[in-house]
């Protein structure tokens, strides 16, 4: 009995599963149904970006269940000179060759302004039937860089002249070798002596220190091969710097009732500048001496009085200084028992 159980179960529950696929199947036909296939595009007018022709851009649209129905194409919209001419066509011109057609070229006719193009016609060599007689090819007209291109004017260059030492400047004259009715006669061209060949020549020095500010000043004065007419000095803002004094300097004196202490150093000439004072003296505050303490070990903590304990140590060194005093004992807080 059981045995039979089992067999209806089993079967009961093929009969689901397979229904259960084929609502699955149903439901992908209806999907592809309903999404159907991609028409091809249909493309609208080629509008272009500028002006009556050009390249553009073209709507196109298509059917089905597909994601994009509507896209912008590029298109090119063709000129009326390209239309009525044909321009340099790779493809056209392969097909001519492989049927032994084979012209003769023309010359390339003037610019037209208008159009901006140039043509030339081709006549054919040899008669062949599925060869045209004659054919136009069109370009457009090259930029002619050599229209306003100025004749070259040559010259002849004289020697430089000598430096003038007011202006620091020296000249030439060039003069006219060839050349048509706009270039120049003459010209005359003007550039900066250089630093090398300056006529004006300075040297930089020091002068001596200055006892009131400790500063000396850098001067600049002429050197003697240097051309007539240079002046003597040269006006620069002033640089200064601090005077180069050094000293050998002796051990301090005892402090004096002012508690302060002096010591004095002598120049060293050979490693100073010129114009340092021969000696200098320095004073400075005594320090204090420090108070020393020396104590023993610590003694244990009294009993309880006042609330407070003590412990003290003895003073080896310091007994007569309060501070040493201070130090000497500790105390805590107790409570009586």
């Amino acid at each position: 009995m059981q045995k039979v159980v089992l067999c209806v179960v089993l079967f009961v529950a093929i009969c689901e599963l397979v229904a259960a696929s084929s609502l699955a199947l149903l439901s992908r036909e209806e999907r592809g149904a309903k999404k159907g296939k991609c028409s091809e595009w249909e493309f609208g007018e080629c509008i272009p970006k500028k002006g009556t022709c050009g390249p553009g851009k073209k709507p196109g649209t298509r059917q089905g269940g597909c994601r994009n129905k509507q896209k912008m194409f590029k298109c090119q919209v063709p000129c009326a000179a390209e239309t009525a001419v044909a321009i340099v066509d790779k493809n056209r011109k392969k097909m001519m060759k492989k049927k032994g057609c084979r012209y003769s070229k023309g010359p390339w006719s003037e610019c037209d302004l208008t159009t901006n193009m140039m043509n030339r016609t081709l006549t054919l060599k040899k008669s062949n039937p599925d060869c045209e007689e004659t054919r136009t090819v069109q370009k457009r007209c090259k930029k002619n860089k050599n229209k306003n291109k100025k004749r070259r004017c040559m010259y002849n260059k004289g020697d430089w002249s000598d430096c003038d030492p007011v202006t620091n400047t020296r000249n030439r004259t060039l003069t006219l070798k060839k050349g048509d009715s706009s270039c120049k006669a003459m010209q005359t061209r003007v550039k900066n002596c250089g630093r090398a060949k300056k006529g004006c020549r300075y040297s930089h020095t020091w002068s001596a220190c200055d006892t009131t500010t400790m500063l000396k000043t850098k001067l600049d004065q002429l050197k003697p091969n240097s051309k007539d007419g240079c002046p003597a000095t040269r006006a620069r803002p002033a640089k200064t710097k601090k005077c180069k004094c050094k000293y050998g300097w002796k051990p301090f004196t005892k402090c004096d009732d002012n508690k302060k202490k002096t010591r004095t150093g002598i120049l060293l000439e050979h490693t100073s500048d010129a114009g340092c004072p021969p000696t200098k003296d320095v004073t400075k505050n005594c320090r204090k001496a420090k108070d020393i303490c020396t104590f023993g070990p610590w003694g244990k903590f009294g009993p309880c009085e006042n609330g407070v304990r003590t412990k003290t140590r003895t003073i080896v060194a310091g007994a007569d200084i309060p501070k040493c005093l201070k130090k000497s004992a500790k105390t805590k807080r107790c409570t009586r028992a």
